[in-house]
Parts: structure tokens; C-alpha cells; sequence
């Protein structure tokens, strides 16, 4: 178990930071590949640290119940860290919240974590498991949808957001490279069918001054 998951956290990080994260006993171990490193606008630097966040927060969800990994999403992008998932149990939310802003490398916790009954959140479970909805109007459909609207536009570039469906409410963070980016951003998420709502985290980057 401990080496699926060691491979599972693994994957995690270089999907979150082009790079490729190694766990040891004392900690992940980050080595550079950086493969898509050229096209975000995260520097190496602030990928690593992602990284070794992102790895940081699973491994402590999994020590507390392994099904956490699927009900709670965690993003990261240059220390802000975004939770979003469904729970049934507040202080459980609260802990997992308070672990992610006790690491001094995140700079802020945005908390979408909803507190849900046990009932509808074993609905949910099903609703994933079952084959006969697969056609329907799923968070998991939405987030499929926005990526290939975001992946279809040649003046966005995906790489630099990171986002998630819940309830049809898509939650994105990331940088964009302009105003008028976010705004195509934020309007293809909008037109996507089945969106009830968007909250988005997304910076502007800023340009270097003239000199």
C-alpha cells in the first residue's frame, strides 16, 4: 500500500509541477525533469515548492483515512493552496484546513470544502461508480469540458490553472498573462454547459518594469 501510494503522490507532482518528486523517509525529495516548465509562469523555484506542498498535504490526508484523496481536491499554485471536495464531518474540514496553513511555504488556504450529509455524499460515490450516468451532466463531465475549451484556445495557455467541479460550481487558481487572458478564461468556464457558477482565484503576472 505504501509503495502505490508513494508512486500515486509521485504522479501527483509532476502533474501539479512538470517536475518529478521522490518519496523518502524524511520528506519528498525533489528532482528537476521540469518539462513544462517553459510554458508556465511559475518559475522552477516556485514549482519545486508547489510541489513539496502538494505532497506534504496528500500524504497527511492519507494518514488520517485514505478515501480523503477523493473526497478533498487540493491545488496548488505558487503557495496558495485551494481545497474543494465534499465532507460530512466540520471538524475534520477544519483540521485539514489547518494543517495546509501551519506549512510556512503556503501563503493562503482557500477553503471550498463542503459539508455535506452522509447520505448524499454516499449518492455522490455512487453517482461515480455508476456506469448509466456516465453520459450525464457530471463535475467530472464539467471538468473535462473546461479543459478542452481552455486547451482549444490558442491565446490561453492551460498550463498555468488548475481547477475543479463540485456541485457544478467550477473553483479555478492560477495566472494569467493578461486581464483580457482571465477574461477568456473565465468565459469559456461560463459557456461550458452544466456550469451553475465560477469562483476564481486567478493573478494577473506582472510584468518586469521598463527599464
Amino acid at each position: 500500500m505504501k509503495l502505490i501510494f508513494a508512486g500515486w503522490l509521485w504522479v501527483a507532482a509532476i502533474t501539479l509541477s512538470g517536475c518529478a518528486a521522490i518519496m523518502t523517509a524524511s520528506g519528498p525529495a525533489v528532482m528537476t525533469a521540469v518539462t513544462g516548465k517553459a510554458y508556465e509562469n511559475r518559475s522552477t523555484v516556485a514549482q519545486l515548492i508547489d510541489a513539496k506542498i502538494h505532497a506534504r498535504i496528500l500524504l497527511y490526508l492519507t494518514n488520517i483515512q485514505s478515501d480523503l484523496l477523493v473526497t478533498v481536491n487540493t491545488d496548488i499554485w505558487q503557495g496558495h493552496v485551494l481545497f474543494t471536495g465534499m465532507l460530512n464531518n466540520a471538524k475534520l474540514r477544519d483540521r485539514i484546513v489547518k494543517y495546509a496553513r501551519s506549512d510556512k511555504h503556503v501563503q493562503t488556504v482557500y477553503n471550498h470544502i463542503q459539508i455535506v450529509s452522509k447520505q448524499f455524499k454516499e449518492k455522490q460515490r455512487q453517482g461515480r461508480e455508476n456506469r448509466s450516468v456516465s453520459k450525464s451532466i457530471t463535475d467530472a463531465w464539467i471538468s473535462a469540458k473546461v479543459k478542452v475549451r481552455l486547451l482549444a484556445m490558442y491565446n490561453v495557455k492551460s498550463v498555468n490553472y488548475r481547477w475543479q467541479t463540485a456541485l457544478a460550481q467550477v473553483y479555478i487558481i492560477g495566472t494569467a498573462s493578461s486581464r483580457a487572458e482571465r477574461d477568456l478564461v473565465l468565459r469559456a468556464i461560463h459557456a461550458t454547459k452544466g456550469v451553475r457558477g465560477v469562483t476564481s482565484y486567478i493573478g494577473i503576472l506582472k510584468k518586469p518594469p521598463n527599464k
